[in-house]
């Protein structure tokens, strides 16, 4: 795959438009149906979308993501697509929806097509969508292609319902409409060394700020160490007003992994935070969640097997 931070010219390419925080099950139908239209006309599929959030301009906000830019993009790699064009959305906030079209999809991708989710806006004061690039099709010699919402259980799959889910810490909601597993990931940092004192050695990352904001709490997660899986239990907490500490005990595993990048996939909430009034009361505490995590995992493995 290939990676451009600026517009460049790439020639009767099947695009796909949007900014795609999360890749959720939605989004990779928008995505796959650019992909596929690639490959039956024998040419590349490509992604136009932004460094960062449109809202951090229009709100003047730091807008927090489901996915960092390198976690979007190995993601946009494995599902195949050709291209990524990076653009800063400053550049082209205040260009009129018509000019986007003619100047920017048509003058740089010449596209054989172009994909859509349902909701898809752009141009100034959001004033482009679907209705707008079906009419210009004709003209441009283009296929336009509109996804439906996608529905799981009764929710449509959005972005918004997604985070929403997210800071209440229902991972499973959540995961069900992502269609993986909400992750973090960094590198192992020592800590205070409290957990090992208690007898559950316990692996430190610092969360990462750009990432959508997790309630405090104990969670179940899954851990990824040079591609091997590991059940573990995590205990998420503040350092400071803007800052978390991601502490994760995994569970019969004992080599030393300072310094290794590891993935942490959030699978449910166990309880919030509590204050335990000494050190055997925290070591019970810890048991009860490593427990938790063990049972949680065989009935899933159970019910799927089932």
């Amino acid at each position: 795959m290939q990676i451009f931070d600026e517009l460049t010219y790439i020639n009767n390419t099947s695009l796909a438009l949007g900014f795609f925080d999360g890749l959720h099950l939605g989004h990779k139908v928008v995505l796959k149906n650019a992909v596929k239209i690639a490959k039956k006309n024998k040419t590349t599929s490509t992604v136009i979308t932004f460094k960062n959030h449109p809202l951090n301009y229009l709100s003047n906000q730091k807008i927090e993501q489901i996915l960092t830019i390198e976690e979007k993009l190995r993601i946009l790699n494995h599902i195949g697509i050709d291209n990524v064009v990076l653009i800063d959305f400053e550049n082209i906030a205040n260009i009129r929806a018509d000019d986007y079209i003619k100047d920017i999809l048509i003058k740089y991708f010449s596209p054989i097509a172009i994909t859509t989710g349902f909701n898809h806006t752009f141009g100034y004061k959001k004033n482009g969508n679907s209705m707008l690039l079906e009419q210009y099709e004709k003209i441009y010699n283009y296929k336009y292609y509109e996804v439906p919402p996608f529905v799981v259980d009764g929710d449509v799959v959005s972005c918004s319902v997604i985070r929403n889910k997210l800071q209440l810490g229902d991972f499973i909601s959540a995961n069900r409409l992502l269609g993986y597993s909400f992750f973090i990931s960094g590198t192992v940092v020592h800590g205070d060394g409290l957990a090992s004192e208690l007898g559950f050695p316990s692996a430190n990352i610092n969360y990462p700020e750009e990432k959508i904001k997790i309630p405090h709490g104990v969670y179940y997660v899954q851990v990824i160490i040079d591609n091997k899986k590991y059940n573990g239990v995590l205990n998420h907490a503040p350092v400071s007003p803007d800052k978390n500490k991601s502490e994760v005990h995994i569970i019969d595993f004992d080599k030393n992994i300072y310094g290794k990048n590891i993935f942490i996939k959030f699978i449910t909430k166990i309880r919030n935070q509590i204050q335990a009034d000494n050190s055997d009361k925290l070591k019970l505490q810890i048991k009860r969640d490593i427990g938790f995590a063990q049972i949680y995992q065989h009935f899933t493995a159970d019910k799927k097997n089932g």
